[in-house]
């Protein structure tokens, strides 16, 4: 697997991630009551494979490797400011969380942010695969970069706490397909 590819993977898992955080908004708004450990879950997830994981791969070896290749400067510049709007989103989710946790009603600011997560990573996600496939149509990647690149993700397995913590993160998408508010 090249290192586009790797990162076109990573998006199939995050919009996973994206329609469970949906379906747990829906849900908080319709009063179902949601476990806050998994809602939990879903924020660190958001957290440590969204943005530590997946963005850092992005952040610190893809988009430095293509800045200057191709005029694709304004693209990846838009790539990393929308990466801003996911923290930040993230961020107001956990300050609603820690709320809820420590006994304030937060269900209606903890749905709108899971929901406006859920949009953001949905749309993102659509751009940058447009943007991967252009690069593999254009072929801008040597075989020589795809392995140099390749290379540096696996510093960002270490950064997310190892190979293990990446594949249970992956697992943990999985358990919260199959919680049962997500099949009702």
């Amino acid at each position: 697997m090249n290192a586009t590819k790797n990162l076109k993977q990573d998006h199939i898992l995050v919009n996973r991630l994206g329609k469970i955080a949906k379906r747990c908004s829906d849900l908080l708004y319709s009063n179902v009551v949601i476990p806050i450990e998994d809602i939990k879950i879903i924020s660190m997830l958001i957290q440590e494979f969204v943005d530590k994981f997946h963005h850092g791969k992005e952040e610190k070896a893809y988009f430095p490797r293509m800045n200057d290749k191709n005029n694709y400067s304004e693209d990846i510049r838009k790539f990393l400011i929308e990466h801003e709007l996911g923290r930040r989103i993230a961020k107001m989710l956990v300050q609603s969380l820690l709320a809820w946790d420590s006994g304030i009603d937060s269900r209606e600011p903890v749905a709108r942010f899971l929901n406006a997560y859920s949009v953001f990573i949905s749309i993102h996600t659509g751009k940058e695969n447009l943007f991967f496939d252009l690069i593999e149509e254009r072929g801008s990647l040597s075989e020589e970069e795809h392995s140099l690149l390749m290379k540096h993700y696996k510093v960002c397995h270490s950064d997310a706490g190892g190979k293990a913590r990446v594949e249970q993160m992956a697992k943990l998408i999985g358990y919260l397909e199959e919680r049962d508010w997500m099949r009702e």
